[in-house]
């Protein structure tokens, strides 16, 4: 089956929903995850299942993947509404550099508000299947460097859909090899979902070898957030089910 691909920029723009576009949330549940790697990174491969959801936008389950420079790119996964009755996530790259820039008909400027560029896709996904965002430094050409963000079922190493691409001054560096993330009810809706996912172990790839890390851990935060997480170690991963407290079974 073929990934729903964007057009245009312009499409892009109409797909991409981040947080600015519905409430702002101070807390959130905190992820940290780790490649295990010695040193930064050329390439992430941040894996996750959607064992359970609604066919409806609300939360946002982000990857931060700062580089060497500390500038901090977004990446991760939105369920939303099926089409054509197949169960729909929307997978996210994206940059808030004021110097990002792009070409791609999967990305426009801007990032949750501010100077940046964002960059999406959505594609049919299968519950329990485990994708993973996988995003690369590319190449530089001595002045800017290539950032470009694909999904890639990580059963079976086929690709899945294009996120996008951008470019961001060279001296932004590689990825570090850790780093944080969060779970955001970036609609109100979110507050009303509960959705169980199952994070997969980080891998990072520098220099021909790959380092794969420990499975990822979601913390609560003490007060402010409407989502309130539980996490049960499997074979396949860290599930984790988050629960809106306006959730009804």
């Amino acid at each position: 089956m073929k990934p729903l691909r964007l057009a245009t920029a312009a499409g892009a723009a109409a797909l991409l929903t981040l947080g600015a576009a519905g409430q702002s949330w101070a807390s959130t549940p905190t992820v940290r995850w780790t490649t295990g790697a010695p040193t930064p990174v050329t390439k992430l491969t941040l894996p996750m299942s959607f064992e359970s959801a609604p066919d409806a936008s609300g939360i946002y389950f982000a990857y931060y993947t700062t580089l060497e420079s500390g500038t901090r790119p977004y990446a991760g996964f939105q369920p939303k509404p099926a089409v054509n009755g197949q169960p729909t996530l929307q997978a996210i790259f994206s940059s808030f550099n004021a110097n990002a820039t792009t070409t791609d008909s999967h990305c426009k400027y801007g990032a949750d508000g501010g100077a940046g560029v964002s960059c999406a896709v959505q594609f049919p996904y299968t519950k329990g299947t485990m994708y993973a965002v996988e995003l690369e430094r590319v190449s530089d050409d001595g002045t800017t460097q290539l950032m470009n963000g694909e999904v890639v079922n990580t059963e079976t190493g086929a690709g899945v859909a294009h996120i996008g691409s951008f470019r961001l001054p060279v001296a932004s560096g590689r990825f570090k090899a850790a780093d944080q993330g969060f779970i955001e009810p970036y609609l109100t809706a979110g507050c009303a979902q509960q959705v169980t996912v199952t994070y997969g172990r980080p891998v990072g790839t520098e220099g021909g070898t790959t380092y794969t890390g420990s499975l990822p851990t979601v913390t609560d935060p003490a007060s402010g957030s409407c989502l309130s997480s539980t996490s049960t170690d499997t074979p396949d991963g860290r599930q984790v089910t988050v629960t809106g407290d306006k959730f009804t079974p």
